[in-house]
C-alpha cells in the first residue's frame, strides 16, 4: 500500500478530509504508545506473556511499536509489527535501529485485516491494539487472530468501553466492560485486564492536545484545521466522559 492509498483509508476511517490527515498524524509527534496506555501498563503486559529470546511477537496496527518495541528490547524476541501508515512505520523502524534491535524486527506496511487473511504463519503472541473495527469490530477480531497464534500462545486485545452510566453514542458501538469481557473471554481464558483509567487517557491525549494548540498558532488563517482540531478535542472530552479501555491479555486460545 503506498501513502496515498493510506491516507485515504485513514481519512475514510476517521471521516476526516485527506487533506487535515498530514495534521492528524502530526498531533500524534510526540507519542510513543498510541493508546490510553502508560509506559508502566506496556511492560507489564511483555511480563505476562512468558517472552525470551526466539519468541515470535505480531503487533497487528501497531503504531510506532510503542507497546511491542519495548518486548525486543527486554526479551529479544523476534517483532513483525503491521500498520496502514507509513509515517508510522518509518518511525518504527527508526526506533529500532536506534535501539540496536534493527535484526530482530521487521515493520510492513499494510492493511492489518488484509494482512490477518492471506497469512500463513504463527507467532507466540498476537498483539491488536485499539483496532478492531479494522476487522468490522470485536468480533470480526476474535474470529481472525486467534488462528495466528501459535499452540500455546497469547493474543492481547485492547478495545474501548463504556462506562455504566454513558452517554452512550450510535456510531460508538462499544460494549459495558462486564460485557466486553464475556465476548473475548470466548476467545481464551483470560489471564489479567489491565486497565489505566484516568491516567491512561491523560497520556493518550494530552500531548496530541499541546500540538494542537501549538498547530492553531501557528496556521492561524487556516479555518479548515481549527475546525478539525475543535472537533476533535470534543471527541476526546467525550471519550473521557464515558469510555474506559483497557487490555486484555488471553492464552489457552479457542
Amino acid at each position: 500500500m503506498n501513502e496515498k492509498e493510506a491516507y485515504q483509508n485513514l481519512a475514510e476511517r476517521f471521516g476526516i478530509t485527506l487533506e487535515m490527515v498530514p495534521f492528524f498524524i502530526e498531533t500524534f509527534r510526540d507519542h510513543t504508545i498510541i493508546n490510553p496506555l502508560t509506559e508502566k501498563s506496556a511492560r507489564r503486559i511483555g511480563r505476562l506473556l512468558e517472552l525470551k529470546p526466539g519468541k515470535k511477537v505480531l503487533d497487528l496496527a501497531c503504531g510506532k511499536a510503542g507497546v511491542s518495541l519495548p518486548m525486543v528490547f527486554a526479551y529479544k524476541v523476534e517483532l513483525l509489527g503491521v500498520d496502514i501508515l507509513p509515517d508510522f512505520i518509518r518511525e518504527a523502524w527508526s526506533r529500532a535501529e536506534a535501539s540496536g534491535l534493527y535484526h530482530l524486527c521487521d515493520f510492513i506496511t499494510e492493511n492489518a485485516a488484509q494482512f490477518t487473511a492471506e497469512t500463513r504463519r504463527k507467532w507466540d503472541a498476537v498483539l491488536m491494539l485499539g483496532a478492531s473495527p479494522v476487522w468490522g469490530g470485536l468480533k470480526g477480531c476474535l474470529e481472525s487472530l486467534p488462528p495466528l497464534a501459535a499452540p500455546g500462545g497469547y493474543l492481547v486485545i485492547g478495545e474501548p468501553y463504556y462506562h455504566d452510566h454513558a452517554d452512550r453514542d450510535p456510531k460508538q458501538p462499544f460494549l459495558s466492560q462486564d460485557e466486553t469481557t464475556r465476548i473475548i473471554e470466548t476467545a481464551g481464558e483470560i489471564v489479567e485486564i489491565i486497565d489505566d483509567g484516568k491516567e491512561g487517557w491523560k497520556a493518550y491525549i494530552e500531548p496530541g492536545e499541546k500540538i494542537g494548540q501549538k498547530l492553531k498558532e501557528d496556521n492561524p488563517d487556516n479555518t479548515a484545521l481549527h475546525l478539525f482540531l475543535d472537533e476533535r478535542k470534543k471527541e476526546h472530552d467525550w471519550e473521557r466522559e464515558n469510555l474506559g479501555w483497557a487490555v486484555w491479555v488471553l492464552k489457552g486460545l479457542r
